[in-house]
């Protein structure tokens, strides 16, 4: 049978592949208005450089129906670099439709494939079906079935994860888009401060590096650990008090200027604050510790790599790069898949710049598909919540993704060997 070898990336192709074989129209609408549905575009036309060409249907050979062809999200095509993909709603479509005797292709040529009519009452019926079909739930675990689960490409994906549940796409992709062309290069403007390929490689070198959190921060984990290490208590970390003394030590006998040993002290506190809440939320047992902050920077590398290439600031292999040192960087630095992630919400929790957060360390949250923002993201555009007090939404966003991943049967943390 045609379709025997083939695996539907996603519950959508899933779907609507069997409502097609059981000539189901309405199962057919309910998984395209659930989709997120795209539209590709040349990239001059998306980039202002030329004059949008007008919609033009083309003939499908199977079913010899003039149709608009548009795709679902497993449906996209292997990343190219002159060709992008803008997203639409099965709403929108309705209500912008062109021409009463043109089709609706969705996924033409291939195994989750419909040809659906377009007149006025079909598109009556698709609003219906839309405004029935409730919007993908915040914190939810996305999958490609055919993209990588397994090995060191998976793996660095994998560290990116709190972000992709956060933002309601698949954690292992690394292709065509991460939400579409237009919004994917705004995030890096607006958000980042990211327009070129040159801004790009600044940004995912110092996300690599661990900056974010801040020098002190790291200074003073990294004197933890060394404390702990000398009195062979690498168990348990020292009394915060004790490591207090032995980091202002250290830089008292540095010289250090007395600016330099107060925001020490700060970030002690800050860091010992941000374990307890942890330690309130079970992401930490009593007396655990976290080694780095780093985890935030590097699962924002990987976010960074994804958005750059769907921006096409980037090429596949650029992106693999950064995927990849990601999640070498994550392996040198902590011991498994739950030291990372409470070094993710610790490094999320020490975000410099207070509420307004640092534009150049932010993540964003996204709208969803009936354009309002996820619950518990940040508004596109804007700062990570990350940099917000414990207790506000970003927070709750942050803690539902860490409970998603170490709860859920198909998450990558507890289907991936951390070595």
């Amino acid at each position: 049978m045609f379709f025997s070898s083939w695996t539907p990336p996603t519950p959508i192709e899933q779907q609507l592949q069997a409502a097609t074989a059981r000539g189901d129209w309405d199962g057919q609408i309910g998984a395209v208005a659930a989709a997120e549905l795209f539209v590709a575009v040349a990239r001059v036309e998306a980039d202002g450089l030329v004059p949008p060409a007008p919609l033009a249907p083309y003939r499908d050979p199977a079913s010899g129906k003039r149709c608009l062809p548009v795709l679902t999200r497993g449906a996209l095509p292997l990343w190219q670099p002159d060709w992008v993909f803008q997203r639409t709603t099965l709403d929108a479509l309705a209500l912008e439709w062109p021409n009463d005797k043109w089709h609706l292709a969705v996924n033409p040529g291939q195994p989750a494939a419909a040809v659906l009519p377009a007149t006025p009452l079909d598109r009556a019926a698709w609003l219906e079906v839309y405004a029935e079909t409730p919007p993908p739930a915040p914190g939810r675990l996305a999958s490609l079935y055919t993209g990588p689960l397994h090995g060191p490409l998976a793996q660095g994906l994998a560290c990116g994860a709190p972000l992709s549940v956060r933002d309601g796409v698949p954690w292992n992709e690394l292709g065509t888009v991460y939400r579409d062309y237009d919004e994917d290069r705004a995030v890096l403007r607006d958000t980042w401060g990211v327009a070129d390929p040159a801004g790009w490689w600044h940004l995912t070198e110092r996300l690599l590096a661990g900056a974010g959190a801040g020098r002190d921060a790291e200074f003073a984990l990294r004197a933890r650990e060394g404390l702990a290490e000398h009195a062979g208590s690498a168990d348990a970390p020292p009394a915060t008090e004790e490591w207090r003394q032995a980091v202002i030590q250290v830089l008292v006998h540095r010289a250090a200027p007395e600016a330099e040993v107060r925001a020490m002290d700060a970030a002690v506190t800050r860091i010992a604050e941000a374990e307890e809440r942890l330690r309130g939320e079970a992401v930490l047992r009593p007396g655990q510790r976290v080694a780095s902050a780093a985890a935030h920077d590097l699962a924002c590398a990987v976010t960074v790599a994804r958005l750059g290439l769907a921006a096409r600031l980037c090429g596949p292999a650029d992106a693999e790069r950064v995927v990849l040192s990601a999640g070498e960087t994550a392996r040198r630095t902590y011991g498994s898949w739950p030291a990372f992630a409470a070094g993710f919400l610790l490094g999320r929790a020490l975000r410099p710049g207070g509420g307004a957060g640092d534009p150049r360390t932010a993540v964003h949250g996204l709208p969803d598909l009936r354009g309002h923002a996820d619950a518990g993201s940040a508004p596109a555009g804007t700062a990570d919540a990350g940099s917000t007090p414990a207790g506000t939404a970003g927070d709750h966003a942050a803690l539902l993704a860490h409970r998603v991943l170490t709860t859920d049967p198909a998450s990558p943390w507890l289907n991936i060997p951390w070595s």
